[in-house]
Formats: C-alpha cells, structure tokens, sequence
C-alpha cells in the first residue's frame, strides 16, 4: 500500500547508537553493521548488515514529499511515485514481472519530506534488485497515458481514505492546522489538484529532484557492505548529477499557527473521537526539543501514567495517546482521544486544562523518564531486526534529520531530563494556538460547537486559571 501511513508508522523507528562514520561493533549483534559512502555524482549509500535472515532490501530514498510543492501541486509528489512504476518499460506490469522473477516484493511510499522505492528478496537476488531499481530511476518516461490511468488509481485511494471517518476527520484537522502552508503537508492531494497536474510538470519534478545528489541507496538485510558499495558504484555510477535542486527554490519556513480553531465532523459513529493538533519542533531550528518530544510522549502513552491516570483511569476518556512527528520543516504534536457523547465536553475540556498545566509534569517521576529511554532503546533493537522495515525507517530519518542526528539519537535520548521536557511543554503545549477536532454523530458535534462558542464568549475573569478558550465559531464538515 503506497500511502503516508507507511511513513508514520516508521516514524518512530530508534537510532543505532553509533557514533558517525564508523561500524557498529558495539552493536548488539556482531553480525550487523552499518557502513556509509558517497559516490561521485553525490549519491549517499547506507548499508546496514543482518545476517539472521536470508533476505535483503534495497530503497532508493529521493528528498521530494509534499514539502516541495507549490500551492497548485498537493498530491505532486504522490502522484509521481505511482506514475514511475506504471511507466517502467512502458509496460505497467513490468516493475512486478520482474521482481517475481527475483522472488521478491516491491513498494513505494510518499510523505512529507521524502519519497521511496523499495524491493525485498532473497539476498543471492540483492545485486539484481540494485540494477533494478537504477533502471527504474535512471531511465524513467512517462505519457499522457500513463498520467491519465494512474492518476485514476490516486484517486481511488484518496476516495477510500475520505471514505473513513477517523481518515477524514485528521485531513480537516491538518488543513485547520498548516492553513496557508498546507500544500506543502498535502501528501494525497485532491481532485482538484491532481487534474491541474500536468505531464510537463512531472517530467520537471523529475529533472529537479531525482538527481543522484538528492538521493540514498539505502540496502539492509543479509549483504556484505563492500560488495554492495562496488555494485551501487557499477549500477548508480552514470546517474548524471545536477545543481542542488533547493539553490534556487527554498523551502519557505512555516508561517506560525495565530489562533486556536476547532473542526467538527459529523459523521455516523458511535463513540466520539478528539483530536487537538499543534506546532512542534524543527530538526533544523530546535533540534534539542526532538528529543524532549519523544520523551514526553513516550512517558504520556505509558499505561501507567500520571497521565493516563487523570485522563483516562479517572477521567472521562475511553483512551488517549500523543506523537510528534520528527521533520525538519515543522514536526505536528497531535493528540488522540476516544470518549462516549455523553463525557465528550468533559473529555475537552479535562484536555484543556491537562495541556494548560502540562509543563508541571505533575505525577512524573525520574523513574518515569529512565523507563521510558530504555523501552525506546528496546522499541529500537526489536525495530533493526525487521529487516524489510528497518530501509524505510532509515530513508524517513536521512530526510528529516539526517544520519548524523540518526547515529546520534540514543546518546542525544540518555540526557533528556525533566527540566528539558519542561522546555518542551513550555514551548509547545501549554499555550500553544491549536486546533481542536471533534468526530461524532451529527447531533453530538452540533451541541459541542454550540458549546464551544459559548466558551468563547466567557469572560477571561474567573475563578482558576483557564487554557485559551477554543473559537467562537467552530466549522462543521459532513
């Protein structure tokens, strides 16, 4: 399935605590380690070695995603991923014909900030899935009729997402969110803006940014890293390099989220779902505050929180869990509760006033904060042994924050203290402009937005100290 859920769920794929440049024999198999060059043409390739099982993958990660498109082009990046396979040979049956022969699988995945193409099989078969997927980057053509069929497919899988509730509640909230920016967060794009995308502007998606020094061959599994390093330089060595293709056309920085908006959704459910998304770090401009992010809700989602105590044990939610997606041009915190309609205002509002007091970290504890490195250091080692997910998790990281940050992360993780957390909380929850999502019945959304103007026209004056109240007037979208 080629779509960002993919992506997401790499998100949180854990760091070899190695320092740069060098082999993992401080690893905890002396069978794996992790080797990194550069070819001339400024291709990076990353090899990981695994021996436990006789397979391999090789990706090809392209720093391309939603990030690079412009206000006519959401759903560019998604668009192209799927048209590069269809077009392969002019025979869109070919990119699977041939992995069969290989005995392997293949995918594709689009996000935010990169894009891949990956094929697993038996590792005897990894130097051919290396020369294919160089023909499927080097020597790709697309036609009007390629354009016209795949773009039917991208369409089809947009309309079965929209088609789930809790899929369409999180667009309307991620549109609230980014506002102006949101095309360069829009990985499915829409009807609308997928017929506006023409052949001429994928063969320029092309010529820009699928350029060897805008990519990484990334290949993990059962391998031997210098024979795989010689056979990249064989089958990527012609990859012609062209100029940095963000020299002249850089990324605009994401305009700050103003004011607190709520979104409603109505739709025929039986429990209510409560999504408050906000602004979250960069890698590029607050690097250390990752870092606190992953901890914070690594502690917010243990069962055995303070958290979970409040909110859910004695509070009004049936569940409830936190992220923030690391990126380097503004990560999103969301949080995503589950309630009855008849505990779904106290569900808000208990929310509310948890964010408005969250920087106390009340109830947490050192012990807390240390279980929650080691069950990430534990989630990290389960993570490198899944040889077919470990290429994708190293593609999101070298785009977002490079493997520099990547090798670094469990030395960065280990000196995360309550004092840092509270800088995150500080800077990024308490008091942060928000959005607030609400999924329901179409009876239970219409008392909350009523409910929610009425908060609105509150006085500030009260008795304790309140979180900003959410709009006077909240949107409703079937």
């Amino acid at each position: 399935m080629r779509c960002r859920l993919i992506i997401l769920a790499l998100c949180g794929a854990i760091a070899l605590g190695l320092p740069a440049h060098a082999p993992a024999q401080q690893s905890s198999s002396p069978e794996r380690v992790l080797r990194r060059g550069t070819l001339d043409n400024g291709l990076e390739v990353i090899v990981v070695e695994n021996a436990a099982v006789p397979l391999a993958t090789a990706l090809v990660a392209v720093h391309n995603g939603a990030f690079t498109q412009d206000t006519d082009e959401a759903g560019l990046a998604h668009l192209y991923e799927h048209l590069l396979f269809h077009s392969f040979r002019h025979n869109p049956s070919a990119f699977g014909i041939e992995t069969t022969k290989l005995k392997g699988v293949y995918n594709g995945a689009t996000s935010n900030e990169v894009v891949n193409y990956f094929v697993t099989v038996p590792s005897n078969n990894i130097e051919s899935a290396i020369g294919l997927l160089a023909d499927l980057l080097m020597k790709a053509g697309f036609s009007n009729g390629d354009l016209k069929s795949e773009r039917l497919v991208v369409l089809d899988e947009l309309q079965r997402n929209e088609s789930d509730p809790d899929q369409a509640l999180e667009r309307q909230v991620e549109r609230a969110l980014w506002g102006t920016a949101w095309h360069r967060k829009d990985v499915g794009g829409d009807s609308s803006s997928l017929q506006g995308i023409s052949l001429d502007r994928l063969k320029a998606t092309y010529a820009r940014y699928y350029v060897p020094n805008n990519a990484a061959l990334i290949v993990t599994g059962d391998v031997q890293a210098d024979r795989i390093i010689e056979v990249v330089r064989r089958k990527f060595g012609e990859w012609k390099a062209a100029p940095n293709p963000f020299a002249d056309r850089a990324i605009p920085a994401i305009t700050p989220l103003e004011k607190t908006t709520a979104v409603m959704v109505a739709k025929d459910v039986l429990d209510v779902t409560i999504v408050v998304a906000m602004y979250g770090p960069s890698v590029r401009t607050d690097p250390g505050a990752t870092y606190a992010a992953d901890v914070f809700f690594d502690v917010f989602n243990d069962p055995t929180s303070a958290f979970q105590r409040r909110l859910v044990d004695g509070g009004p939610f049936v569940s409830i869990s936190g992220s923030y997606l690391t990126l380097d041009h503004t990560g999103p915190i969301e949080i995503h509760g589950k309630t009855t309609p008849e505990h779904a205002q106290q569900a808000i509002l208990s929310l509310l006033f948890e964010l408005h007091d969250v920087d106390l970290l009340q109830g947490v504890t050192d012990d807390d904060l240390a279980i929650a490195r080691k069950r990430r250091q534990v989630g990290g080692a389960l993570a490198r042994e899944r040889t077919a997910s470990l290429a994708p998790g190293l593609a999101f990281w070298w785009s977002a924050a490079g493997m520099d940050y990547y090798l670094g992360y469990n030395d960065h993780m280990a000196t995360q203290t309550a004092d840092s957390l509270r800088r995150f909380a500080r800077e990024y929850l308490t008091a942060a402009p928000r959005v607030i999502g609400v999924l329901g019945t179409p009876a239970v959304t219409a008392k909350i937005a009523d409910w929610l103007r009425t908060l609105g026209r509150t006085p500030a004056a009260t008795a304790a100290p309140t979180p900003p109240p959410p709009p006077p007037s909240p949107s409703t979208r079937p």
